[in-house]
């Protein structure tokens, strides 16, 4: 996983456990995309401080994951639900409309890809 794309979902995941401070200067980098000389003059603070604020952040946020591990969860539950509803289609495609059991069947697996369609959009 990229880089930028990987710490992203980190800080949405585990963000809210970062200090103020260090929140504000990711989303300052990270978000508005400023750099650390613009980041050291708006805060009055060294360009060094936000580079180690950057860095102990991303730190903490990687530590959060091998402890929690609720981004890799999340993400195996994402495949996981698409499968299923790969699996939904291919067998509506399988099925008729001849007989009430087959619609039965239909409405059924109609059910369950909306089901998944809310546990994917939860994201």
């Amino acid at each position: 996983m990229e880089k930028l794309l990987e710490i992203t979902l980190l800080y949405d995941f585990y963000g809210e456990l970062l200090t103020p401070n260090q929140k504000n200067i990711y989303e300052l980098y990270y978000q508005n995309d400023l750099s650390l000389g613009e980041i050291s003059k708006n805060l009055g603070i060294s360009r060094q401080g936000v580079y180690d604020t950057l860095k102990r952040s991303e730190k903490l946020l990687y530590e959060y994951e091998q402890r929690l591990r609720l981004l890799e969860r999340f993400q195996a539950k994402k495949i996981l639900a698409k499968k299923i509803l790969s699996c939904t289609e291919s067998i509506e495609k399988y099925l008729g409309l001849e007989t009430n059991h087959d619609k039965n069947c239909l409405n059924d697996l109609n059910t369950i890809k909306k089901l998944v369609y809310k546990i994917l959009d939860q994201e």
